[in-house]
């Protein structure tokens, strides 16, 4: 179950917050049930870590626990905004709100589907176990690492671009290059995890 999970959450990932599938090049009540798809994934996903809330004010704070501790809290907002940004641009699912706001409800929403396929890969990268690096896991990030400076990912991130910017590649090739770059930011969480363990953690 969890595994599904897992993956479920991260195709949307790739496809929903990374490659940005946006409304133009989609119909926009295909990108809404999905993406709502993708929210009831993520409330299972909290509903089978709960015990996560609880521990928040147990035991003693490391660097490594206070890094994955900050990267699943800005998570969690990054899900409320991606939330309520899409209650005012939402044209199928929530339109009977009739809710106002929709340019910076937009903008919300680009920016943080972006920072969430960012977030999410770096934590599930610092939680993977930590031991030797896999060449082929690297080679990839550093494909991915490529793939995020010619989908000027960046513009996104920081709202230097409203459109999510396609590169003149075919469509299906510009969805399959977030692949490698979720895998960068997942080698990225593993090594700040590596490099903040203690080596009492380790033991």
């Amino acid at each position: 179950m969890r595994k599904v999970l897992r993956y479920a959450m991260i195709l949307s990932l790739v496809f929903l917050c990374g490659s940005g599938l946006s409304l133009s090049r989609t119909e926009s009540f295909l990108h809404e049930y999905f993406g709502m798809g993708m929210l009831i994934c993520v409330i299972i996903h909290l509903a089978m870590n709960c015990r996560w809330f609880s521990g928040l004010f147990k035991n003693k704070y490391r660097t490594s626990r206070i890094l994955i501790t900050v990267i699943d809290l800005m998570l969690i907002i990054a899900v409320f905004l991606i939330m309520t940004s899409s209650l005012t641009i939402s044209g199928y699912i929530f339109s009977f709100l009739k809710l106002k706001g929709t340019l910076w409800g937009r903008r919300i929403h680009l920016v943080m589907t972006a920072w969430l396929f960012v977030l999410c890969g770096i934590h599930y990268g610092m939680h993977l176990k930590t031991g030797k690096r896999n060449p082929f896991l690297y080679a990839l990030a550093i494909c991915g690492a490529v793939s995020f400076v010619i989908c000027r990912f960046y513009e996104r991130l920081f709202l230097i671009n409203e459109f999510v910017y396609m590169p003149s590649v075919p469509e299906p090739i510009f969805y399959l290059m977030h692949i490698p770059m979720f895998i960068s930011f997942i080698c990225i969480g593993n090594e700040i995890k590596s490099g903040t363990i203690t080596k009492r953690e380790k033991l």
